[in-house]
């Protein structure tokens, strides 16, 4: 039996086959994607070349990031400054914000401006024919659409590593994006400028009225000072310290978390204990605090080990063998005693929880006497710390707004600028966008695509056979040869009478494969079938047997008892008797066979039509009848029916050396042909290979395929 095996070494071979199959798809369908292609290339030209062009110019800036110190509310708070590209990302976004837009609005009148002004522009016709009369917008609604309009136009790039800031703005009008972004610039850098002025005069108020009350505080706090040591009478603030009893106050509070901590470990274990009050024992081998006894651990162990022992005897042995009882004992001593472990862990626990919970009582009292002892020590030295404390921040606070208060005077008059222009936006000379070439190209190379990807899925959709490495690809199986379209010849005679056309060509490359596949041991009954009527086994079985008539003393044979029909071709008496007389017992073997117009072969008909001839099929005479005709014929070549349709060719697969399986290109599934491939082999069929019946080869030879066959001169 020939079976299809994938050989791994042969992989790179495989790989230019399906290139070269991916070729093939492509040129069938040239003509689909050029068009395709050349339709998506001129919508294309047809819009780019009506869609208006659009210019932009760019403005370069330099953001200044070393500025003087003045005074805001993250210096008031110490707070810390954000990394650079933070900063540099904040200013591009105040670039962007609606109130830098409006101001150049305002700056270039650009609510009159022909290109930005609604009402100096001309309305659409269809809006003239179908829209409503509507009132002209004022000039606060063209300023806000006009601000909106630089905003989506404006775009703000950061150069990466640098302190640059490109400002560039699309319009229509050329000159227009050009003097935008110097705009922009400008109105950017009086708008920082104006922002820090009114910073600086408010911080200069605020700190003129922040330094009275802070120096009136700072003194208040210092006399407090003094009278409290003075009372206290303290001459050294290190004098007041923790002694002994301080060091014994840690060391007893240290004891006192370790005691809590054992109390909480011993209470949730206690807790998951009295929980299961009343429950049975194995309740309790859920518990962390049971599951981690050794123990409990080696008493389970033991219980398992027993289980598993009574389980391995009870396959062997009965309850009642002395084996099975002793193994039964050992269990029920492995649960006594896990049981009197899980009480153990049981009752160590809540020993555990109630000497947890006095050693925390006894860490408790101590840590109360000893704090009673040290209470007296630490309160002049707290009250001290907090009127030093006092000084000490009224102190610092009132230092930090002096220097600030200098530092903003002399800002005052230090104003510098936070950016500057490198270079100014000009005028562009070419438009920005639409790019009408790349457009074009690219409308031309996606046409190409989706033309090549829908050439790709209907080869997909495509599920036929159509060639011999669809054969050997997805049934498997080699190709004994593929037979052309009949032009107007009549099938069932075409080897006989047409023995020069490409038609009896094909059917002689069959009958060289069919012969050269066993040269040591002829092939003496061979079958022929398919997936499904109308595939043309008939006509191979009936050419085939001729082909081999010229070399062989050859028997054909109408196995199709449902839908005989080799018998009318062939046969002049279409009641003749035939195999299903023969099984019936109704004639003889010689009766059966007869003539056909080529002297070395001969016929056996399917005979009368009976209702159920596949048990016919399945006797043991049927057996017999084929021993017999394998010693009166060198070969004998059986019709049978599809296997998709009935189980009449399994079963007389069983009595042939050779299967031959026919398929009809471009139109049987291959999921079809598979199907009965597969329930041929399931019986270990000697499926032999697959004719290929039907084959456009005109068509194979346009697409680069090869040719089958060959018509002789």
């Amino acid at each position: 039996m020939n079976e299809f095996v994938f050989n791994q070494e042969n992989q790179p071979d495989q790989e230019e086959v399906d290139l070269l199959d991916y070729w093939r798809t492509v040129v069938k369908h040239k003509r689909s994607i050029a068009g395709l292609s050349l339709v998506s290339g001129a919508l294309a030209i047809l819009v780019v070349f009506n869609m208006t062009p659009v210019y932009r110019s760019t403005a370069t800036i330099m953001i200044q990031t070393e500025r003087p110190k003045m005074l805001s509310v993250d210096d008031m708070y110490n707070a810390q400054q954000g990394s650079l590209t933070d900063f540099y990302q904040t200013q591009s976004e105040i670039l962007k914000s609606r109130g830098i837009a409006e101001k150049v609005a305002r700056k270039l009148d650009l609510v009159h401006n022909p290109v930005m002004d609604p009402r100096q522009q001309k309305q659409p016709f269809w809006k003239k024919w179908f829209g409503s009369a509507q009132s002209p917008p004022s000039d606060d609604q063209v300023l806000k659409n006009v601000v909106a309009e630089l905003r989506s136009g404006l775009n703000i790039e950061l150069v990466r590593n640098s302190q640059i800031i490109k400002i560039s703005f699309d319009s229509v009008d050329r000159k227009l994006a050009a003097v935008v972004p110097n705009a922009f610039a400008d109105a950017y850098i009086d708008n920082d400028l104006e922002a820090r002025v009114q910073m600086t005069q408010k911080a200069n108020a605020w700190l003129t009225e922040r330094m009275v009350g802070l120096r009136q505080k700072l003194e208040e706090s210092e006399q407090a000072l003094q009278a409290y040591r003075e009372q206290a009478n303290i001459v050294d603030t290190k004098g007041i310290a923790l002694n002994g009893a301080g060091k014994q106050l840690d060391q007893i509070s240290v004891d006192l978390i370790a005691s809590r901590q054992r109390l909480a470990e011993a209470e949730t274990a206690y807790s998951q204990v009295r929980g299961l009050q009343g429950e049975p024992l194995s309740a309790y081998e859920a518990v962390p605090a049971v599951l981690k006894n050794v123990l409990f651990q080696q008493a389970k162990e033991s219980e398992s080990r027993a289980e598993q022992k009574v389980a391995e005897l009870s396959q062997r042995y009965g309850n009642l063998h002395p084996k099975m009882i002793a193994a039964q004992s050992d269990l029920k001593s492995a649960k006594e005693n896990l049981g009197r472990q899980i009480n153990a862990v049981v009752g160590a626990i809540q020993n555990e929880y109630e000497m947890a919970k006095a050693n925390e009582i006894a860490a408790e009292r101590a840590q109360g006497q000893v704090r009673s002892d040290i209470q007296n020590i630490s309160k002049k030295e707290f009250q001290l710390n907090v009127l030093q404390r006092d000084v000490d921040s009224n102190r610092q606070i009132y230092d930090l707004f002096m220097n600030r208060a200098k530092e903003t005077n002399i800002g005052a008059n230090l104003q510098s600028t936070i950016a500057r222009v490198v270079d100014s936006a000009i005028v562009s000379d070419a438009p920005y966008k639409p790019k009408k070439g790349l457009i074009v190209l690219l409308a031309v190379v996606v046409g190409l695509f989706l033309g090549t990807l829908l050439a790709f899925l209907l080869e997909y959709l495509d599920n036929t056979v159509k060639d011999g490495e669809d054969v050997e690809n997805k049934l498997g199986l080699n190709m004994l040869g593929a037979v052309g379209i009949l032009d107007g010849q009549e099938p069932a005679r075409a080897f006989i009478e047409e023995p020069n056309s490409g038609f009896s060509e094909s059917i002689r490359s069959i009958r060289t494969s069919v012969i050269l596949s066993a040269l040591d041991a002829p092939h003496k009954v061979v079958m022929v079938t398919s997936s499904a009527p109308q595939e043309g086994k008939s006509t191979i079985c009936m050419n085939l047997a001729f082909s081999l008539g010229q070399m062989k003393k050859v028997l054909l044979i109408d196995a199709d008892l449902r839908r005989p029909s080799l018998g009318k071709l062939l046969s002049d008496d279409a009641s003749a008797p035939g195999l299903l007389d023969y099984l019936a017992g109704n004639a003889e073997i010689a009766d059966c066979i007869h003539e056909t117009i080529e002297p070395n072969v001969s016929l056996i008909p399917s005979g009368r039509v009976m209702t159920n001839p596949l048990e016919l099929l399945s006797s043991r005479r049927f057996g017999e009848l084929i021993e017999k005709l394998g010693e009166m014929f060198e070969m004998v070549v059986i019709d049978c029916p599809p296997v998709a349709a009935v189980s009449d060719a399994l079963v007389l697969s069983r009595h042939a050396n050779a299967v031959i399986y026919v398929v009809k290109a471009d139109e049987t599934p291959y999921q079809l042909a598979l199907s009965g491939i597969k329930r041929l082999r399931e019986i270990n069929a000697p499926l032999l290979g697959v004719v290929l019946n039907q084959v456009d080869l005109r068509k194979s030879e346009q697409y680069g395929a090869y040719r089958y066959g060959y018509a002789a001169a």
